[in-house]
């Protein structure tokens, strides 16, 4: 169980480009600890999200990476499967049904608003704006 005083983790799936570089950088600005991922780590995915307490997919990563990773989460640790995850999406997407609950959130977006729809998702209210899938 985390502690009041520890800083919100969030994984960052897709760090290995320039995008996901600078969204580790801002949100570590922001107060995040952040562990950022390959668009296609290795290794076994809960253990990877071990202590996170949000999965945030870069934009652009490819859809294969995006669907494999998901699909393997909560395989060995069943409480994984319920991980907050926002997918940072630069274009419209024809319904992804590959995890419920993802939240859709369109990039590029303000720092602002971007800290704000993290705060909801962990808070588990709904986003205006934003596109669940």
């Amino acid at each position: 169980m985390r502690h009041y005083d520890q800083p919100t983790t969030i994984v960052i799936l897709g760090a290995d480009t320039v995008v996901g570089q600078a969204l580790c950088a801002l949100l570590e600005g922001s107060g995040y600890d952040t562990i950022p991922l390959d668009s296609y780590p290795t290794g076994v995915v809960d253990d990877l999200l071990d202590g996170a307490d949000l999965l945030l997919l870069a934009p652009r990563l490819e859809p294969s990476a995006r669907e494999t990773f998901l699909g393997a989460m909560g395989k060995t640790v069943p409480q994984t499967a319920d991980l907050p995850v926002i997918a940072l999406s630069t274009v419209p997407e024809e319904g992804s049904p590959e995890k419920e609950g993802v939240v859709r959130v369109p990039w590029p977006c303000e720092t602002k608003a971007l800290g704000e729809r993290i705060v909801a998702v962990l808070a588990g209210q709904s986003l205006e704006g934003s596109v669940a899938v």
